[in-house]
């Protein structure tokens, strides 16, 4: 602002033209919580003019980026910081702008308000417009659900829905969970689809010809469908259906057939569509039928294969003794009979058929077939049917050598082909080793088993050896389980070969399921000790625990057999939902010790805590063993329907420890989870109050997981990452109240952070701050799982409790950690004024600088810069300057608040003349603020009605003269040039610094000469010894203006404007006036208009000077010149019609005396007039000659 002084000496004014402009003359901004803006607005200044000046703000969170500006037109960017503002809290400020082109204000308004979702139905204000935009345009409403401020609609009854919608927000698959939101909030129902046809039929397709799935939907929403097929033959175009597949609301799903992949006849196949919610089946048929073949016909085959198995069952009904020979003779000749039937060729048939006419000692037909079968057999040879003629011959009466050359022509033929079980059977019956030798039997009966024979035949042979000789039962293994087996199966076991086979069953290192069913099957023929205890022992062996066991284990202690671990495994195998009786003998065994796992003990204890009544005794053996293993229990943090009782009952205080105490923390609130369906892999556990979620594994259907309180929401995930809210997807049990147990365990669990919550909460809202939890409460305000908001609502009411209650070293640590992002922009104020009573002034000046003075009472803003004013000394600083400003205009300061602004501020001339105010009636120094008023005032041209006492102020207190001077000349200008007041004081001042001899500005004395001109009575010797002075200098430069003509007859050389009459017109810098006038006389117009430029004499004052007499009149008209552009301003008439005596001394005078006696018809006057005129001239001319 010097240069502006400078500038005035030199003679360059500030004309007070308010010149800028602005694009936004109110800036309005509407921002979301947290969130910065940077913007920015145009100031725009007159061309082809020297435009400059500086920004300030007016609030702390609003930043001007750039400081100064200059130039016709500038981009003014500024940046708002809206961190820790919350919706409704608002900034009303300004911008100062301070220029050479006159001072401004911009204000501005900041609003925080909550995001809007905007969507083709308008605004999204609550769930219910959300549900509308979901059934108009389900993939934008999808869009909106996981924008950033969908979280804005939860607001009254809608926000019970908040906690589900956190934890759907972290689901993988999206549509699903806006579909699950809709539907747990009752929105919608759930879409159901339907198939056209269930069962497609196709008969003999091309390859690859294209069928048509038809699905129906009705309803709206989540549409995804997978596809899947069963069936190789099935070609699928598309393994997913999507809400754009949908036509309305049908989609027609393609899918093709492979021709190459089918077989002949029916091929069976399925289209399986699926959702989370839904699944449909369709079952596809395709018959195809290639070109015949020449082959047997099926329906041959079948029939034969049908009457061989028939043909086996009588055998074997009749060798097991089920039927009587007749009854097997007599079927099995009919099953014969329709074999031949079937195929007369079948030299198998004709070979059964010839044995069966052996059997009924038809020996001659026996002979004829045999034959047959031997012309066939020649043709086309088979090793097991030419064995087996060769045993039917010797069947009939032949000689001893006959049947000794059959029986060695088998056993060669079994040599090339040992792994013949029908052979092999052959030779059983034709070898006198084998028929003189069980053993040898059984051996080669075994092998055939080993070789993969698995026919009754030979299990017949096997069981009927065993069952007249039970010793050849030696050992337990696959032959001898397998006979066994068959044995019990067709209930035909006996007490010998039972007793043989418990006998080895004990030998038996392990488990066999085989064993486990001869056993039963033993016990149930023979029901003795023996048996069951050998069925106890082989489960115990395989470590069987089901309740099929059970009922096993169950009957031995009935029997109070001696079986080791009899007991255990009676309670490893007992169903927990068994309410009988437990016999108390398996009760006393595990009075002492037990090595059951956790949760049969925890039945066990929990049966025993029940009947403690019935078994006192009992019970105080069990006492102590409950209470190690209730204690071991609550370590690893368990709970369940048994443990809950002995928790809720037996647990004292003497066995609260810390470590007890942080598994009782978990337990406590442990629920037993049942799930509906057999996919969720995932339980998932969503606290309002908390950050994250919680996450538990689920393994089959049941799930034991804490929760805490009742401000939560559970949701389910399955292995697609599809979660569910629903509560009928669930049931939840709740264990135990915890109440009770949790005053035991609350001063131990220091680590817990559900545990803190809750009992803070206690299943409501949050509680006050008292004594008791207060160390709760002091834990969740450092917790990082806690949401913020409520974390900054502890950390006040903390503040708050501790000032209330006197604990200032707690207040002083509270307040020493806490940071501005970890309060509610509402309690900022309340923090401020807590620091300061503790005389923390340097911690809540810091936070005014983050978040700015706004809300802060104004009593506070004095309080601590005056005391930090009082710490460091009176130094500069912006912040401090806003604040202690802001405090200011609320009307609160003090004497050394006042010292500093009158120091530092600068702001309008109005904000300082406010200042000056304030510190001249504190008696404080104003020295400073005065000089920057003056040099403000002349640099911008600002007006106050106080500067003439802000500069005799100033004057009093030394002035500078450069500055005093230019205030002078600018005060001179406003008034000779602008028209302003007459400023007394500036004149005084200027007669002062004339008197000290100092060179005044030109405009001073332009403004001297006219003030004394308008007020001739104040002038005096030496103010006349000036004007003279000055006047000569005007004249000197060829100026002239109409006031001069007041000093025409006191002064000598103005004496030559007594004649004159003076137009006086302003014009605009850089503009040309040029007049237009013609004279009258007599009411007569004297030729035409007459043009002339106008002369300016000073700061666009344009001056012309006429001669008129009395009755004459000038008409004129003034135009004026802009940019090439002539325009009309002003008209008028100039007219002399004085008839006073003031002007006879003159030529003029005289002259115009007589023009009035003239036209006032005087002629005697007028003669008069003339006469004493041309004598008065004559004796100039004779006595004034040039020298």
């Amino acid at each position: 602002m010097q240069s502006a002084v400078e500038k005035v000496l030199e003679g360059n004014f500030n004309k007070g033209i308010r010149a800028l402009d602005f694009s936004s003359p109110v800036i309005e901004l509407n921002l979301r919580e947290g969130e910065d803006y940077e913007g920015s607005f145009i100031i725009f200044g007159p061309e082809n003019e020297v435009c400059e000046g500086i920004i300030s703000s007016t609030s702390l969170r609003m930043k001007c980026l750039a400081e100064r500006f200059s130039g016709p037109r500038e981009e003014i960017g500024y940046q708002f910081d809206a961190s820790g503002m919350m919706e409704g809290d608002e900034v009303k400020g300004e911008f100062r702008i301070i220029s050479n082109q006159g001072e401004y204000f911009v204000p501005y308004n900041v609003s925080i308000t909550k995001g809007t979702l905007d969507s083709e139905l308008g605004n999204i204000r609550n769930l219910f417009h959300f549900t509308n935009l979901a059934r108009t345009n389900w993939e934008e409403a999808v869009s909106l659900f996981y924008s950033r401020d969908f979280k804005n609609v939860f607001h009254g009854a809608d926000r019970q829905y908040y906690g589900i919608y956190k934890g759907l927000l972290e689901g993988n698959r999206k549509e699903q969970c806006v579909e699950e939101f809709l539907l747990e909030i009752r929105k919608k129902q759930e879409v159901r689809f339907l198939l056209e046809e269930t069962k497609l039929r196709i008969e003999n397709p091309e390859d690859m010809e294209e069928n048509k799935l038809v699905i129906n939907r009705n309803g709206w929403g989540y549409s995804e469908l997978f596809v899947e097929k069963e069936g190789d033959f099935i070609v699928l175009e598309k393994e997913v259906i999507r809400e754009e597949d949908f036509l309305g609301n049908c989609v027609r799903l393609p899918f093709y057939v492979s021709k190459e992949k089918l077989h002949g006849g029916r091929n069976y196949g399925a289209i399986r569509l699926y959702n989370p919610y839904v699944s449909l089946t369709a079952e596809v048929t395709v018959i195809h039928k290639p070109e015949l073949v020449r082959m047997p016909t099926v329906s041959v085959r079948r029939q034969k294969k049908h009457m061989l198995t028939e043909l086996m069952q009588y055998y074997e009904a009749f060798r097991t003794k089920k039927i009587s020979a007749a009854s097997w003779m007599k079927e099995t000749g009919e099953l014969v009979e329709g074999m031949l039937q079937l195929d007369e060729k079948d030299i198998s048939v004709r070979l059964f058929q010839a044995q069966l006419l052996i059997t009924q000692e038809r020996f001659n037909e026996a002979q004829w077939n045999l034959d047959q079968a031997a012309e066939a057999l020649s043709e086309n040879y088979e090793p097991a049917l030419y064995s087996y003629y060769l045993y039917l011959t010797t069947l009939l009466n032949r000689p001893e050598d006959d049947i000794e050359e059959a029986a060695n022509q088998v056993e060669r033929i079994f040599a090339q082909n040992s792994d013949n079980w029908r052979i092999a059977w052959l030779l059983l019956y034709l070898s006198d080793e084998y028929t003189r030798s069980p053993s040898r039997k059984w051996i080669m009966l075994g092998d055939q088993f080993m070789h993969g024979c698995r026919s009754p035949l030979l299990y017949i042979e096997a069981w009927n050896l065993v069952a007249a000789n039970p010793t050849l039962l030696l050992r337990l293994e696959d032959f001898e389980l397998q006979i066994l087996t068959y044995a019990a199966k067709k209930e035909i076991l006996t007490a010998e070969v039972i007793g043989q086979a418990v006998y080895l069953s004990q030998r038996q290192k392990n488990y066999s399921g085989r064993l486990f069913f001869i056993l039963k099957c033993c016990y149930k023929k023979v029901p003795t000790d023996e048996v069951l205890q050998a069925i106890c022992t082989l489960l115990i062996k395989g470590n069987m625990t089901t309740a099929a066991a059970f009922a096993w284990y169950e009957k031995g202690v009935e029997k109070e057999l001696r079986i080791t671990r009899l007991y255990e495994y009676y309670m490893m195998s007992l169903p927990l939902t068994y309410d009988a009786v437990i016999p108390k003998i398996v009760l006393m065994y595990f009075a002492f010790d037990s090595t059951l796992d956790s949760l049969r003990n925890a039945f066990l204890y929990a049966y025993v805590y029940r009947n403690k009544g019935q078994y006192p005794e009992l019970y105080e053996s069990y006492r102590e063993q409950i209470e190690r293993f209730m204690v071991f229990q609550l370590i690893k943090e368990k709970n369940n329907e048994y443990l809950a009782p002995l928790y809720k009952n037996l647990i004292t205080p003497m066995m609260i420890t810390e470590e007890t105490a942080k598994g009782l923390s978990v337990a406590l609130f442990i629920h037993h989870l049942t799930v509906k369906r057999g996919d969720i892999r995932k339980i998932i556990l969503v606290y309002e109050k908390e950050k994250t979620e919680s996450v538990y594994q689920v393994t089959g259907r049941e799930a034991y997981i804490p929760i805490y309180g009742n401000d939560y929401k559970l949701l389910l995930e399955d292995a697609g990452g599809n979660r569910y809210c629903r509560e009928q997807e669930y049931v939840s049990e709740r264990l135990l109240i915890p109440d009770k147990l949790s005053s035991m365990i609350a001063p131990y669990v220091t680590d817990c952070v559900h545990f803190d919550l809750w009992l803070c909460e206690k299943g409501h809202g949050m509680v006050g701050i008292n004594e008791e939890n207060v160390a709760y409460m002091k834990r969740l305000a450092g917790e990082d799982m806690v949401v913020e908001e409520v974390r900054r609502e502890i950390r006040m009411r903390l503040i708050q409790f501790f000032y209330d209650s006197d604990r200032m070293k707690e207040l002083d640590d509270c307040l020493s950690n806490i940071e501005p992002d970890q309060i509610e922009n509402s309690n900022y104020t309340q923090i401020v004024r807590f620091m300061v009573i503790r005389g923390m002034y340097e911690k809540a000046y810091e936070w005014l600088k983050l978040r700015g003075g706004e809300g802060v009472e104004a009593k506070l803003i004095v309080k601590l810069c005056s005391r930090l004013l009082t710490m460091d000394g009176i130094t500069e600083d912006a912040v401090m300057t806003v604040l202690i400003f802001q405090a200011f205009q609320a009307g609160k300061y003090d004497e050394s608040l006042l010292v500093y602004l009158c120091r530092y501020f600068r702001g309008t001339s109005k904000e300082m003349r406010d200042i000056w105010k304030a510190a001249e009636a504190f008696g404080v120094d104003t020295y400073e603020l005065c000089e920057r008023i003056l040099m403000q005032l002349i640099y911008t041209g600002a007006y106050i009605g106080e500067k003439t006492e802000i500069f005799r102020r100033y004057v009093s207190g030394g002035a500078k003269t450069e500055i005093e001077i230019a205030f002078l000349a600018q005060c001179a200008y406003d008034y000779f040039v602008e028209n302003g007041l007459t400023n007394e004081f500036a004149l005084e001042d200027m007669q002062r610094v004339m008197d000290r001899q100092e060179e005044i500005p030109f405009v001073c004395k332009l403004a001297y000469t006219k003030y004394y001109a308008e007020n001739k009575k104040q002038v005096d010797e030496k103010i006349s010894h000036y004007l003279v002075g000055f006047l000569r200098e005007i004249l000197a430069q060829g100026k002239y203006f109409p006031y001069f003509m007041e000093y025409a007859d006191n002064i000598a050389f103005m004496h030559q404007f007594a004649d004159k009459t003076m137009l006086e017109y302003r014009v605009k810098d850089g503009n040309q006036a040029v007049i237009h006038y013609l004279l009258e006389k007599e009411g007569n117009a004297q030729g035409e208009y007459m043009k002339e430029e106008m002369p300016e004499m000073f700061g666009g004052i344009c001056v012309k000077q006429f001669i008129l007499f009395f009755g004459e009149h000038l008409q004129y008209y003034i135009t004026e010149t802009e940019n090439g552009k002539e325009n009309l301003t002003q008209s008028g008439t100039l007219s002399r019609n004085e008839t006073g005596g003031e002007q006879k001394e003159g030529r003029y005078g005289m002259l115009n005396d007589i023009a009035i006696g003239r036209n006032l018809h005087d002629y005697d006057t007028m003669e008069s007039l003339l006469y004493e005129y041309f004598e008065k001239d004559y004796i100039v001319k004779e006595l004034f000659q040039m020298m």
